[in-house]
């Protein structure tokens, strides 16, 4: 029998993910992705006082790409105003993860690490109040995230 060739780091960590990302909803996922932003962008810091710079930009694109696929996933036409608020931040964190990366300075991260707390905060309350009501309308449309976050 032959040897299967040995899977990179990102494609074992996208098939761990979607494993344990298959059966939430919607709005667990959001969640799930924003607490995956804010613990990268946690690792980035640590990285880019190490000096490993490569592994810092791994960090960071990885934070982008999550960004790039809510911001893809938006729908402006359901919610209105919400939507376009939350995509005018999106745009706002990718420049600031992008001038990070550049820069590799740690200010930028602490600058945006707050924000993407919140919003997660504020997703958190949906999901618990869609518990106790019907389900709030929600502002991103969905596809399953991890079917397009491979870091390019």
């Amino acid at each position: 029998m032959a040897e299967q060739p040995e899977k990179n780091r990102t494609s074992l960590y996208m098939e761990f993910l979607e494993a344990k990302t298959s059966s939430k909803s919607q709005v667990e996922l959001i969640v799930f992705l924003y607490g995956l932003a804010i613990s990268l962008m946690e690792q980035a810091k640590i990285t880019m006082n190490k000096g490993d710079m490569s592994e810092t930009s791994y960090c960071l694109s990885r934070v982008r790409n999550i960004f790039l696929h809510l911001l893809s996933t938006l729908n402006l036409e359901a919610v209105g105003d919400s939507a376009k608020k939350l995509s005018s931040l999106y745009l706002f964190i990718v420049e600031k993860i992008n001038i990070a990366n550049s820069t590799k300075s740690v200010q930028d991260l602490d600058d945006i690490i707050p924000i993407v707390s919140d919003i997660k905060e504020a997703w958190q309350e949906s999901k618990s109040e869609a518990g106790k009501q019907n389900p709030p309308q929600n502002s991103n449309s969905w596809h399953h995230p991890l079917k397009s976050m491979e870091v390019k």
